[in-house]
């Protein structure tokens, strides 16, 4: 099967997020938080139409930073549902959005 070309293909934006939390969080604590707060704010249909993924082996759980993936229609929506999430695996804390980019690389910078 063919892939779609460049052009009808959705745009995507990648947000460089930190984790401040009193302990360290591990990966699947921050999924489980990010799609409670999202299905919450956005309900099924909102987060289907975010396509947001949070990236495995971008998560560095020593500096607790990360990169996730969204579409750009559906961006400040799930910044809004990050916005809401107040606890990371039965801890208070919460993520903070530190840089949106289009490629993952220049966010490495």
């Amino acid at each position: 099967m063919n892939r779609l070309p460049p052009s009808l293909r959705e745009k995507q934006r990648y947000l460089c997020f930190k984790i401040h939390s009193e302990t360290p969080v591990e990966l699947g604590d921050v999924v489980n938080a990010v799609w409670d707060s999202a299905l919450g704010f956005l309900g099924s249909k909102g987060c289907s139409e975010a396509d947001f993924w949070i990236i495995g082996n971008k998560f560095d759980e020593d500096t607790q930073k990360g990169v996730m993936r969204v579409n750009t229609a559906r961006e400040s929506d799930l910044r809004a549902a990050l916005a809401l999430i107040n606890e990371l695996g039965g801890e208070k804390g919460f993520l903070e959005v530190k840089k949106v980019s289009g490629t993952i690389t220049s966010l490495e910078e």
